[in-house]
């Protein structure tokens, strides 16, 4: 009954059409009842699984390796920490849909940076690890659009609306082994606060807003020579971020 079982008797050949149409019916019935029996929790995951092949497959080389790992969300149990549950009743974030220690890219200089990154039915929240003091919260209808190189990197950028927070700070720029999970969560945010997909550019090249200046980043391969241990190097270059993979 497993809906990956390619198992199917051997028809004569005057049935094989007939055969086909039986299998595919049969399976189709299968995959039904495999579905019935997941439980909402279940559904919420397989929902996010296949939102992120429709994003992600084909399109983004480290996509695959995410495929059989599912998606945790609260990586550091955040939803049991006390200064969390106080912190987010004033904001109304109670319902934490992915929280982890990520690097936040510094814009001046390319430094990885870490912060506590949560992301709840609501908003996006940057966060001080140690005190929960919320530095940034966005709320889920500011993010218009996310970008991603299609390299193996775990590099994604947020792009926020010109509203008074994207114009004082701009962009925001990721790095974390959990990207594809990030924008797949945050996908699903935003399409059920604004009932509208934010926009997914997966291109070698693209531009970001850094406040007051238009930056462009820039995806380059560097092979074994340039990068041995296969470490994602971030370079700012005048109004260039270059990335190498």
């Amino acid at each position: 009954m497993s809906p990956i079982c390619h198992d199917w008797p051997t028809a004569p050949t005057f049935l094989t059409e007939t055969s086909q149409l039986l299998r595919n019916i049969f399976h189709r019935w299968r995959c039904y009842k495999y579905r019935k029996s997941f439980d909402q929790p279940a559904r919420n995951r397989m929902r996010e699984k296949v939102t992120a092949s429709i994003i992600f497959k084909d399109r983004k080389i480290s996509y695959p390796r995410t495929v059989a790992h599912p998606f945790h969300g609260d990586y550091i149990r955040l939803r049991q920490n006390v200064q969390w549950k106080r912190v987010s009743c004033e904001h109304n974030d109670q319902y934490v849909v992915f929280a982890d220690i990520i690097n936040k890219i510094a814009r001046s200089s390319g430094k990885f940076i870490p912060i506590l990154l949560v992301i709840s039915t609501n908003s996006m929240l940057l966060l001080d690890q140690k005190t929960m003091q919320i530095k940034y919260r966005i709320p889920a209808s500011e993010i218009y659009r996310m970008s991603l190189s299609p390299y193996f990197d775990d590099i994604a950028v947020i792009h926020i609306r010109a509203s008074e927070i994207g114009k004082k700070k701009g962009d925001f720029v990721f790095q974390t082994a959990h990207s594809i999970e990030i924008v797949t969560k945050l996908f699903l945010v935003i399409q059920n606060a604004t009932a509208k997909s934010p926009e997914i550019v997966i291109s070698t090249e693209f531009e970001a807003n850094f406040g007051q200046q238009t930056v462009v980043f820039t995806f380059k391969c560097g092979g074994l020579v340039d990068n041995p241990y296969n470490q994602t190097r971030v370079q700012r270059k005048g109004n260039r971020m270059e990335v190498i993979v």
